[in-house]
C-alpha cells in the first residue's frame, strides 16, 4: 500500500464494509451527537477513512469485531470532536471580544474631524518656514533633526517653530482641542 491508495481488492472489500455498516454507524453517531446529522456524517466518514488506513488489520477481523472497531472509532472521534468544540466554545467569547469592532462614537469622531480640519487650515495659513516645519513633522513624521537637516537650520530653530505652531493650533482649536496636554497635536 503506497500513500493514500489501497489495492483494488481491498477497496472493494472496504466498499462492501461501508455498505454493510455505514447506516448503523450513522444511527449510532446520531445518538452520540444528539441528532447532529452533519457531525454524525463526518464521524462515520472519518471512521471509514481510519479503517481504510488500517485496512490490512481491520479486514482480518470477524464481522462482530469489525463492527466494534468501527463503533469504537466513531466514539473516539466523537469525544475528540466534543473536546475540540468545548475548547473552541471556551475561547469563543475571548475571540469575539478581541475582534469585535468598537462601537461608533459619532460625537468624538465629529469633534476630531472638526479639530483636524481646523488644524490643517491653520497650518496652510502659516508663514512658509513654519508651514514647512509643520508639514514635515506631522504629515511626514520627520524628527526635529531630520527637519533641521532638510531645511538647513538648527534643531533649536525647528523646536521653536514647532512650539509657535502648537500655540497657534491650540488658539485656533478652542473647545475642539482633543489634544489636551502640553505636547499639542500627536506627532
Amino acid at each position: 500500500m503506497s500513500g493514500d491508495q489501497i489495492p483494488n481488492d481491498h477497496a472493494d472489500e472496504l466498499g462492501e464494509c461501508f455498505a454493510a455498516y455505514a447506516p448503523g454507524l450513522f444511527g449510532y453517531a446520531c445518538a452520540l451527537t444528539r441528532g447532529d446529522h452533519a457531525l454524525a456524517d463526518d464521524l462515520v466518514q472519518s471512521a471509514f477513512m481510519a479503517a481504510a488506513r488500517q485496512w490490512p488489520t481491520v479486514r482480518c477481523l470477524c464481522d462482530g469485531q469489525r463492527l466494534r472497531w468501527l463503533q469504537t472509532t466513531v466514539g473516539n472521534l466523537a469525544v475528540s470532536a466534543f473536546r475540540r468544540n468545548k475548547a473552541f466554545g471556551d475561547r469563543l467569547p475571548r475571540l469575539e471580544a478581541a475582534f469585535r469592532l468598537a462601537p461608533a462614537d459619532t460625537h468624538a469622531e465629529a469633534v476630531s474631524g472638526i479639530a483636524l480640519e481646523r488644524c490643517w487650515r491653520v497650518i496652510e495659513a502659516l508663514p512658509p518656514r513654519q508651514h514647512a516645519v509643520a508639514v514635515m513633522r506631522w504629515l511626514f513624521a520627520m524628527t526635529n533633526s531630520q527637519i533641521a537637516a532638510a531645511l538647513g537650520i538648527a534643531d533649536g530653530t525647528v523646536a521653536a517653530h514647532l512650539s509657535a505652531v502648537r500655540g497657534k493650533l491650540k488658539a485656533a482649536l478652542g473647545p475642539y482641542d482633543p489634544f489636551g496636554g502640553e505636547d499639542g497635536p500627536p506627532t
